[in-house]
């Protein structure tokens, strides 16, 4: 993810909304020049496309469409912020999506958390990132939130822990973890 962590809301009593906020200026100016392109190559894609026995012309023909499927994956990551909403009265959580005003999503039921814990993982293509876990049932987790730098991720995970009124672990350091708070 592109964005980082921003805010931490505690909508009411019971419901809490973990956001990375708004996009930087910069970052959805990118957004909306790349959309375009997508647009533009779409047009052209159907405004030319026609079916011929040519292989070579018919090869060239798919090239505007190639072009925006490349794009739109670049575009989504430089738009889409994360949000991550508790409801502790129901007993739910959804991470949810939004590009703009549209938001993805669903319900899922939140088991008794213990502790939260932000953790260092090594992809398997050798990059380091950063995450935020919920433990429970002793040995359990799911993971709300990952990012490359250490800062976002810890103030997630403090923000969390101290809304769900449980302990933080850090274990971004291997065969070094310590409890805070």
């Amino acid at each position: 993810m592109l964005g980082l962590f921003l805010c931490c809301s505690v909508l009411g009593k019971s419901k809490i909304l973990i956001s990375e906020g708004n996009r930087p200026l910069w970052q959805l100016i990118l957004a909306a020049a790349l959309y375009t392109a997508v647009v533009i190559s779409l047009f052209i894609f159907v405004r030319n496309f026609e079916f011929t026995a040519d292989a070579k012309r018919l090869r060239t023909a798919f090239d505007p469409l190639k072009i925006a499927l490349l794009l739109l994956p670049t575009a989504l990551a430089f738009s889409i912020v994360k949000d991550v909403l508790f409801d502790l009265d129901e007993k739910k959580y959804k991470e949810q999506y939004c590009l703009g005003r549209i938001k993805f999503g669903r319900w899922h039921d939140l088991p008794k958390i213990e502790y939260v814990s932000v953790f260092r993982q090594l992809k398997r293509n050798g990059d380091i990132v950063f995450e935020v876990n919920l433990w429970y049932e002793r040995n359990k987790h799911f993971t709300i939130y990952e990012h490359k730098e250490l800062e976002p991720v810890f103030s997630m995970g403090t923000s969390v822990s101290n809304s769900l009124n449980v302990r933080l672990l850090d274990a971004t350091v291997p065969n070094n973890h310590k409890w805070l708070g």
